[in-house]
């Protein structure tokens, strides 16, 4: 069984972000950008990629640069990297590992730009605040002479659209974001364009989950409304994606955390908001005797579904950037990424790692199937992307004023 994932929690987000320095920091416009001023924050979609600005006193390190002793100090998310994973990297090294967990990505930002956190990677770099990490020149460029593996990724990540060249970054997983549900607590499975509906129906008063995260919550919101924009800068529409949660929370009470992956499988949830991900980690939580088949996975139409990927980065003042490299080279490999997927439920997106492939391999239960991220499905999905400093402003005031009651 996996212990708890604390992760994505709201908790004093806009003091974290005032303390983050981005009340100053100035928005780039998009498109291919080789050049720019560190202080600005270059937002990227997938129909204006970015070249991330690489500071001249920012450059990968050299090549053949002498491996140090360690010890390897990484950021993540609690429980969101496989121990067995972390004790086959010492062996093969020598080298020790030390982690130092966050609850949630404006948590880590804030104190890697502060200097509370002192380490070398961030296994856990959001895509929306990857701009923010580059503006406030937190990460060096990668020097991809170490990453001998990074050949074993999917063909559609190695140039994303938001750091063209991966100059900074390698993917680490991949998810959705639906609705997860158990089967003998529903009065029928959710199906059909609308399964989010099920937030609202007061039969499951009382048993149903909101995810705590302000961009996933209000874009629920806003996807049930018919607006595609989860990175709408409109005031009026972030009030209405809030009116409408208003609604659920009249009709149906929901929690509001990320715990959807303890509370479904223990029935004390019977429909909830979750990431794929965390339906799969649902599995290693089920009741001794209860079997998958309790469990089932709602994913939007794909022209309406959320797909996010997470990435590793290493940090521009990292004492051991050499370990650094070598760690993530290490997670591209097969064998390491199927141990760390065990785990965590999240998906790898390496070769092998192919929806399709795990499905007819029989790692993934065939009624769970829909909780996994074609390559095809990456590619026409929503992203969750980085908003202005005021568009955020926006969004964050809008989710404390929800969560408070206020």
């Amino acid at each position: 069984m996996r212990h708890p994932m604390s992760r994505r929690q709201f908790l004093a987000m806009s003091a974290a972000a005032s303390a983050a320095g981005f009340g100053a920091v100035a928005l780039g416009g998009c498109g291919d950008k080789k050049q720019s001023s560190s202080a600005t924050l270059q937002v990227a979609t997938p129909s204006k990629p970015v070249t991330l600005a690489i500071a001249k006193d920012n450059q990968p390190i050299a090549a053949g640069t002498a491996v140090e002793t360690g010890p390897l100090r990484i950021a993540n998310y609690a429980d969101f990297v496989a121990p067995e994973v972390l004790a086959k990297f010492e062996a093969e090294t020598g080298a020790t590992v030390e982690v130092s967990t966050f609850d949630d990505d404006i948590e880590a930002l804030s104190k890697i730009s502060s200097g509370a956190f002192d380490v070398d990677l961030l296994l856990s770099t959001a895509v929306d605040t990857l701009p923010k990490f580059v503006a406030l020149n937190l990460i060096q460029p990668l020097q991809k002479d170490y990453l001998t593996n990074f050949d074993n990724l999917w063909d559609s990540v190695k140039n994303p659209f938001y750091d063209l060249g991966a100059q900074y970054t390698v993917p680490y997983t991949v998810f959705s974001t639906g609705v997860g549900f158990r089967t003998d607590l529903v009065a029928a499975p959710l199906e059909g364009d609308n399964g989010w509906d099920a937030l609202w129906d007061g039969q499951y008063n009382g048993m149903t989950g909101l995810l705590d995260s302000y961009r996933e919550a209000i874009g629920l919101g806003l996807l049930r409304l018919g607006n595609t924009n989860v990175n709408t800068e409109s005031k009026d529409d972030v009030a209405a994606a809030i009116d409408e949660l208003k609604q659920s929370l009249a009709a149906t009470n929901p929690r509001i955390d990320v715990l959807g992956y303890q509370s479904l499988p223990d029935g004390t949830t019977a429909v909830n908001q979750v990431w794929s991900g965390d339906i799969l980690t649902a599995l290693g939580y089920l009741p001794e005797g209860v079997g998958p088949e309790v469990l089932g996975y709602w994913a939007p139409p794909i022209d309406r579904r959320v797909i996010n990927n997470d990435t590793m980065t290493i940090m521009r003042k990292a004492a051991h950037p050499v370990l650094a490299h070598q760690f993530v080279n290490f997670m591209l490999d097969p064998e390491n990424a199927a141990l760390n997927q065990a785990y965590i439920g999240y998906q790898s997106t390496l070769k092998g790692f192919e929806a399709e492939t795990l499905i007819a391999a029989g790692t993934i239960p065939t009624n769970l199937a829909n909780a996994l991220v074609t390559e095809d499905e990456f590619a026409k999905g929503l992203r969750i992307l980085a908003l202005t400093p005021a568009a955020d402003k926006i969004w964050t005031d809008a989710w404390s004023s929800f969560t408070t009651g206020a």
